[in-house]
């Protein structure tokens, strides 16, 4: 194997004092204190093509007590991997919930703006679910806009021609969301509005929204 140095005489000078062949290369560095030269690697100058193959989704560490050879570890706790070389909370930790009741003291609800919700974190709208407390029918819309232009109007509306229905049932559950604005900024309102309704007198709304 070659021999670099930035001394062109430093491979003359020390290799007669050792009984074994000197190599420098990278990440190794020659130091040398008085008479005594020292030899030392670092860990950058070892390429990752010099490690022991290891499985699909592993750490390189130690978890056990004491000392010893490098383990690999499994993560798990609700982290993780991406499959580009990242680690993040899976899907099912980064859900958060949007939920919104409806009610009118046991009368059957009426058209028109139900409620506002001020969401206070980033993410993306996954499903949609609607839960009536009776066999019936409803529409719902939902308007976004930010806190500065609240209110928001039916000119936010982010369901496009895929609102909440409840046809005739007493649930409905939708998490392909067809044409909707999904993504809402923290600090965006959401604003429910009934587009028409028969038979049902309590609606609970919830939207899984998914976080970065």
């Amino acid at each position: 194997m070659p021999f670099s140095s930035t001394q062109p005489s430093l491979r003359a000078r020390i290799l007669p004092r050792f009984p074994a062949r000197v190599v420098a290369g990278t990440g190794i560095t020659i130091t040398k204190s008085g008479l005594t030269y020292t030899f030392a690697m670092t860990m950058s100058g070892i390429p990752l093509t010099a490690l022991a193959n290891i499985g699909t989704d592993r750490l390189l560490g130690r978890d056990t007590v004491g000392s010893g050879a490098v383990e690999q570890i499994a993560v798990s706790g609700g982290l993780g991997f991406t499959g580009v070389g990242n680690l993040e909370l899976t899907a099912n930790q980064r859900l958060r919930f949007v939920n919104v009741q409806l009610f009118n003291a046991g009368s059957v609800l009426t058209t028109g703006i139900k409620a506002d919700f001020l969401v206070p974190f980033a993410g993306t709208i996954r499903k949609a679910t609607l839960l009536a407390d009776q066999s019936g029918s409803i529409v719902i819309d939902i308007w976004k806009d930010t806190y500065a232009n609240y209110p928001p109007t039916v000119d936010d509306t982010i369901t496009a021609s895929a609102k909440p229905t409840i046809s005739s049932g007493t649930k409905s559950e939708d998490s392909t969301l067809t044409g909707w604005t999904v993504d809402v900024a923290a600090g965006d309102i959401l604003r429910f509005n009934v587009d028409s309704v028969a038979t049902i007198t309590r609606l609970a709304i919830c939207l899984d929204l998914e976080t970065a």
